[in-house]
């Protein structure tokens, strides 16, 4: 897979205190690998080689473990931010590293789903997204995603008893146009300033694999249970 991925890491992760004082969220341990280990080597698992890594707080911890990939076969650039710019900042400010698509993931959330069919459904759509979901029973802490005849048709947001459907899980494959209209360096959220306008241009891809995050310290837990468990292929 040619295609690069650009993984964002640049979180302040307040909701992580105290484990985040002194690492930055995709550090989390997960046995002896941090949390974003896991994540590329199932990108990796899958062909992709290539990785952006958008960073900030801490973020001088990430290329000490991971330094330019080399070690682990793979090809890693960091894209620095002063300050976090938030999920749509971030990719914008690393968009000269990844240059006109790429598959965008956020560093706290892990699906072991075939990428490759993300990839493939944005290129037969031409749409400037591919929006990965999962079903959830219950969608009040992320938000529902309404789909209709494989598009993204519109968004419920978080707690407002958003029941039972599909979120957004997190990976997706953008082209740049989709950000068009943002500057470099600009704070903006691909969540709350660039999906809502692109309704109805974004490709529907629904996943088969369970949505895991590492959000908060009681979905950490769970997530480290479910590793260690032997529930997950990471």
């Amino acid at each position: 897979m040619d295609i690069p991925v650009c993984i964002l890491a640049g979180g302040l992760s307040k909701r992580l205190r105290p484990l985040t004082e002194t690492i930055p969220k995709p550090m989390a341990p997960i046995g002896d690998k941090p949390f974003l280990q896991l994540v590329l080597e199932h990108f990796a698992s899958l062909g992709f080689r290539r990785y952006v890594l958008a960073v900030s707080y801490l973020w001088e911890q990430i290329r000490d473990h991971f330094g330019d990939g080399s070690r682990f076969g793979w090809r890693i650039e960091y894209s620095v931010e002063a300050e976090p710019l938030d999920t749509g900042g971030a990719v914008r400010y690393a968009q000269s590293l990844w240059g006109t698509c790429a598959v965008v993931a956020n560093g706290d959330t892990f699906v072991p789903e075939d990428w490759r069919g993300l990839v493939a459904i944005q290129e037969r759509s031409g749409l400037p997204v591919a929006m990965s979901l999962v079903w959830q029973d219950d969608c009040d802490r992320f938000g529902r995603v309404e789909v209709r005849d494989d598009r993204v048709v519109g968004f419920v947001e978080k707690g407002r008893h958003a029941g039972a459907g599909w979120i957004n899980a997190g990976v997706y494959v953008l082209q740049s146009t989709a950000l068009d209209g943002f500057e470099r360096g600009q704070r903006f959220s691909l969540e709350r300033d660039v999906f809502p306008r692109l309704i109805g241009r974004i490709a529907a891809y629904r996943c088969g694999k369970s949505f895991a995050d590492i959000g908060t310290a009681e979905s950490l837990a769970q997530f480290r249970q479910t590793v260690h468990g032997g529930g997950t292929n990471a």
